[in-house]
Order: C-alpha cells, then structure tokens, then sequence
C-alpha cells in the first residue's frame, strides 16, 4: 500500500536559509503520473503521485488534503513536465519508555517539478539507528530508483 502523508509541501528557499545545509541527492528528470478525486461534499482532495522511472510507474506517495486553493498550485506543478526526483537525509529524533530518546536517520522525499515549485511528498524513518541520514538518503534514493516504495524502505512519519 502506498505511503499516506499529509498535503504535499512546497519548500521556501528563503525559509531553509537559517538551517545549516543539508544534501539532497537527485535523479532524472522522470515522467510524473497522479490522479487526483476531489470530494467537494467532505472538502478534501485525494492524490497519488508516482514517476515513470525506467518505464515502470513508482508510487511515491497516496495522500488527502483539505480542498483550499493550494491544491490548484500542486496539480499544476505536477503537470508542468518531468521532474526531478530527490532525497534528503535528516536526523529524526524518537522518544519511547523503554529506551528514551533515540535518534534514527530519516528521509524526504520530494520532486522538483519542470515549473520550479519542490514537493515534499514522503517523510519515512530508517529502522537501524547505527545509520546517519546522509548514508540513509543515498539507500533511498538507489532503492527507489530500483523500483522500491517508501513503504518498503522505512517507516512513514507524519508530519
């Protein structure tokens, strides 16, 4: 089952200044596929993105959002042409009873559309906290350029 995330996100340059910098590793440009069903009576949208990757479709991400007037700049961002895919790794801290506070690389995983705007589609959490989120990152972004999911390669964050 593809990965349920919250609405897509579009990422401010300007807004990610103040942070020390984090890599992200990109692949293609890709065709993008989505569908997207719009149900005006509970006002949300439900949409599924996936990239053609090497001719096979790759769910990246099935998700609902409230309808706002957001959802317009998404679909056109995914219909203005092929789109990069990329991957940052970035430390996610998780705190349970039993072990306290644990730190867990983690990884999003976003496209950066022919129009410009960047997507955050996916957040998912490495199981194996030895690995630092850079090294998590590049699993990712070969795994699923391998014909993975999210789903199969960590566990969904919601943000």
């Amino acid at each position: 089952m593809p990965h349920r995330v919250g609405r897509p996100t579009f990422m401010a340059p300007e807004l990610m200044m103040d942070s020390p910098p984090v890599p992200v590793f990109l692949a293609g440009p890709f065709p993008v596929v989505h569908s997207i069903a719009i149900n005006r009576e509970e006002r949300d949208v439900d949409l599924d993105v996936a990239l053609l990757i090497a001719g096979q479709p790759n769910i990246l991400a099935s998700t609902r959002f409230p309808l706002d007037d957001t959802w317009e700049r998404i679909v056109y961002a995914l219909e203005s042409g092929d789109a990069r895919l990329g991957v940052a790794g970035v430390p996610h801290e998780v705190e349970s009873i039993t072990d306290g506070v644990r730190v867990f690389p983690s990884a999003y995983i976003g496209l950066e559309c022919a129009n410009g705007e960047r997507l955050v589609l996916s957040h998912i959490r490495g199981l194996d906290a030895a690995v630092d989120a850079e090294s998590y990152a590049r699993e990712v972004i070969d795994a699923l350029l391998q014909g993975m999911g999210p789903d199969e390669l960590g566990e969904c964050v919601d943000d």
